[in-house]
């Protein structure tokens, strides 16, 4: 490669001293710039300059094609770089050997979060008046009985209806494949006539395989992550493999064909399997050993979120609710979600990148108020130190509750402390336990997640990097 193409890229970056970070990973490097007003745009005319630039914030990419690294060797070989705060590091050389699902979904997450925070508030601030309603001395609401309510509380519902699409974007877009291929994988559930097929009023069979009646269930994100993943790798495969007059045409259509049939019959079988005993279990646990349950679903709920096997515990809180009057595993959901927000706010915390902090700190409010994937997907997922914490908290937080048989007494999509009231029994202090409850859910995931930050701190700070002042 010339040295006048280097300084081609160097001036569209608006020089080296507008260089904060030069990152390579696999097939690209990324220059993370100062000011992204610096771009000088006038480079990108050339035929031979290609790049994705993507502004978020306060960071601006710069990510440029380098298949066999010789734009990151060459600006690593050059010496005379300003000694203004300059720093290149080869981002991810010691992860390359340690590749994390977890942190790759958070990855997905990650640009997502704009729109979902957006319709977190709009959200939470609907199951406010919502909650205010039902314990006002009134015996109706115009407002909660108009159609703008009811167009307000879709519009925060909006995001999450259609996430599946988004996520199936997000993970094409990340690895570089068809994302219109992706977003037809991810909307699958959405057709209506294929709504009605899997809405439980008969079994439905796919080449002689049962599909369980939970359309949720094959549009739970990781299902379409991997989902995406597989179909970007096949993608690849019959690119290389096409004739020239077919290439574009040919890999969408057998993407298409093979894969998403392959996926429900891999998912339903699965799913039916679940259905069939899942319930069945939990609810023998709950009934003879509920302390136990409540500490092991106060643990896991967030495992469950992420797989998609919630949706199994409706079934589960209607049960209870006809013969106890009272939920316990809504309880062990609330410390679930409180575990999740207090190992957030810790990454809030020990953050140093300002864009991060702020995330988290965002993502711990709609956690505590009831929304709680911005927590777990895009702050908790890129640590399993915090993740593990979050686990641990909400472990600690069901195993007080269940030895106190702390009860919800009002179903609740998600628990949090907007929903606080749904806990008070008159002439007993299930309330007061439950605030407890939710202190030491918060604590110890809170804790732990900041002391586990710290060592990986200190242990980063003594390692070696390599820098070029």
């Amino acid at each position: 490669m010339h040295n006048t193409q280097i300084e081609d890229w160097l001036k569209l970056a608006g020089g080296k001293e507008n260089i904060k970070l030069v990152e390579h990973e696999k097939d690209t490097t990324t220059l993370v710039l100062k000011d992204s007003t610096q771009l000088n745009m006038s480079v990108l005319a050339s035929t031979y300059v290609v790049a994705d630039i993507q502004v978020t914030g306060e960071q601006c990419h710069l990510t440029i094609r380098d298949e066999s690294s010789l734009i990151y060797n060459t600006l690593l070989g050059m010496n005379n770089w300003d000694i203004t705060g300059t720093v290149l590091q080869e981002a991810g050389q010691t992860k390359k050997n340690r590749f994390s699902i977890l942190h790759f979904v958070s990855d997905v997450f990650r640009p997502l979060m704009p729109a979902i925070l957006g319709a977190a508030v709009i959200k939470i601030i609907v199951a406010i008046i919502a909650l205010m309603d039902t314990y006002s001395s009134a015996d109706s609401s115009v407002l909660m009985d108009s159609q703008t309510f009811t167009i307000f509380r879709i519009i925060g519902d909006s995001v999450f209806y259609v996430l599946p699409i988004l996520v199936a974007i997000s993970t094409a877009y990340r690895l570089k494949s068809n994302i219109y291929v992706a977003a037809s994988i991810g909307g699958l559930m959405f057709y209506p006539e294929m709504t009605m097929l899997m809405s439980g009023e008969k079994e439905v069979h796919f080449l002689g395989l049962p599909l369980v009646s939970q359309p949720a269930f094959y549009s739970t994100p990781i299902w379409v992550i991997l989902t995406i993943c597989a179909a970007a790798c096949l993608e690849r495969v019959i690119e290389r493999w096409s004739p020239k007059f077919s290439k574009g045409m040919v890999a969408p259509f057998l993407t298409l064909l093979i894969l998403v049939p392959l996926v429900l019959m891999i998912l339903g079988p699965v799913g039916t399997w679940i259905d069939e005993y899942l319930p069945e279990a939990l609810n023998s646990l709950v009934a003879n050993a509920p302390v136990l349950s409540v500490m092991l679903l106060g643990a896991v709920f967030s495992l469950m979120l992420i797989i998609g096997l919630h949706y199994w515990l409706i079934a589960i809180i209607i049960n209870e609710m006809v013969m106890n009057g009272g939920s316990m595993v809504i309880a062990a959901m609330l410390v679930a979600i409180v575990g999740q927000a207090g190992a957030a706010l810790a990454n809030a915390l020990r953050s140093k990148e300002p864009a991060s902090r702020r995330l988290a700190f965002w993502a711990t409010g709609t956690a505590l108020l009831g929304v709680v994937e911005p927590a777990l997907y895009a702050v908790n997922l890129r640590k399993r130190s915090s993740f593990y914490a979050a686990m641990l908290g909400g472990a600690a937080g069901g195993l007080y509750f269940g030895l106190l048989s702390v009860e919800a007494f009002a179903m609740v999509g998600n628990p949090s402390l907007v929903s606080l009231p749904l806990f008070i029994e008159e002439g007993s202090l299930n309330l007061l336990y439950t605030c407890i409850g939710v202190v030491i859910a918060f604590g110890v995931s809170g804790g732990l997640t900041y002391w586990m930050a710290g060592k990986g701190q200190k242990r980063g700070q003594g390692s070696p990097k390599a820098s070029i002042d």
